[in-house]
């Protein structure tokens, strides 16, 4: 069915791995070089400004710190103010409010090459541009005015708390009309940026089926109580799950007011493409393995190199498709599980290629592994997480064609 989403023939030129003359150097020598070849012209999106400055900062800022940045307790304030300098914060963001108004092909781009840097500033860095998108779209415009512009230029950041409202059964998190505003009741198990972002825009559920969406302090909010998550990865990240008891928001901090189930509706047809960065964790370990002397390995990058621009071209066919409105929620999730596959061979290469000091907690091979795993439940939909299944039932991942088979 994939096949018939193509109607324009493309003409292509092969991606062009730039060539390095390597010999014994350090990884934090590595880390800005080979410098990322030129991506494939047949993709305008690529070739973006806003693409490239990711790609210069992911290179030259986040990646040489990323193995600190991966044990520290915190993201630097300086990866978000490098990455607020190149105008990155204002992704989602409109220009009429200093954004970049960036279309969701290049803004996949931008993501994935912010992910191949740092994967606990670009965990942060991603949960700022859905609270952006929420906040553009309202209809409190003494919000919007107040707070819109400091998001979109970075000198405010913000986070969100809504993967609650995917999950099936009594709402997590409920909202309860109250004189002046909500009062915010139940346990949401996954929030991102605690400690770190000044505002989070939080999700719950009414009585009458309606999804709230308002927006709270990020720093000791009346009502509300953090636990800390012990995780494998991202442990700089500030993910906690929270606790409401008795959170009650005023109607003025209020974002927007709409049917859970509409909401649940778009929710899977748009997370079923599933998270870019994952890209950019295997083009990073596909990078690493092209400064390798063994030639096996060096051929084993090329290899990666064209699946990865294959699955870029799948990708820009399905967000198109997605934004046209057709029905590829099948597609978009065999091809979520299709980038997965890539990621884990990808850093499972690198991994083999350097030996045994890839296990080592300064080396990026281990780090970049993880990450790759993170991202198999990461906004993991119902359709994701059935895709990624069969594709590990069939031992190989989803052929082109092959929709949503057994």
């Amino acid at each position: 069915m994939l096949e018939q989403l193509r109607t324009q023939s493309y003409s292509r030129s092969r991606v062009r791995r730039r060539e390095e003359s390597t010999t014994a150097v350090s990884w934090r020598q590595t880390a800005v070089m080979p410098r990322s070849p030129d991506p494939p012209p047949h993709r305008a999106a690529a070739l973006s400004p806003v693409v490239e400055r990711a790609r210069r900062v992911a290179d030259e800022v986040l990646f040489p710190t990323a193995q600190d940045v991966d044990r520290a307790d915190h993201v630097p304030k300086d990866n978000f103010a490098a990455l607020a300098d190149a105008g990155l914060f204002g992704v989602a963001g409109p220009r009429s409010h200093g954004g970049l108004d960036l279309d969701a092909v290049a803004a996949r781009r931008a993501i994935a090459a912010v992910g191949s840097g740092c994967g606990a500033t670009f965990f942060v860095w991603v949960q700022h541009h859905g609270a952006v998108r929420t906040l553009r779209a309202s209809r409190n415009e003494v919000l919007v005015e107040s707070l819109l512009a400091d998001l979109c230029s970075g000198r405010l950041l913000a986070g969100t708390a809504f993967a609650h409202v995917r999950r099936s059964g009594p709402p997590a998190v409920t909202a309860t009309p109250v004189d002046g505003g909500w009062r915010i009741e139940g346990h949401a198990p996954w929030a991102t940026s605690w400690g770190i972002a000044d505002w989070f825009t939080i999700a719950a559920v009414s009585d009458e089926g309606d999804l709230v969406w308002s927006l709270v302090p990020g720093h000791s909010p009346q009502g509300v109580t953090a636990t800390p998550l012990a995780l494998p990865v991202f442990g700089a990240t500030g993910t906690v799950a929270l606790d409401f008891d008795g959170c009650v928001v005023p109607d003025d901090r209020v974002i927007a007011v709409e049917s859970v189930e509409a909401w649940r509706r778009a929710d899977r047809r748009h997370g079923s493409i599933g998270q870019p960065a994952v890209l950019g964790v295997a083009e990073r370990a596909q990078r690493l393995l092209a400064g390798h002397a063994d030639d096996l390995v060096a051929s084993t990058s090329g290899a990666l190199a064209e699946q990865l621009r294959q699955c870029w071209e799948v990708d820009t066919d399905l967000v198109t498709a997605l934004g046209r409105g057709d029905d590829v929620i099948a597609e978009a999730s065999d091809h979520r599980a299709s980038c997965l596959d890539l990621a884990r061979r990808a850093t499972t290469a690198l991994l083999c290629a350097v030996g045994g000091r890839g296990m080592d907690l300064g080396h990026p091979a281990q780090r970049l592994a993880r990450e790759a795993d993170f991202y198999v439940i990461q906004a993991q939909t119902a359709d994701g997480r059935a895709a990624t299944l069969r594709s590990v039932a069939r031992g190989q991942p989803p052929r082109r064609g092959d929709v949503g088979s057994d």
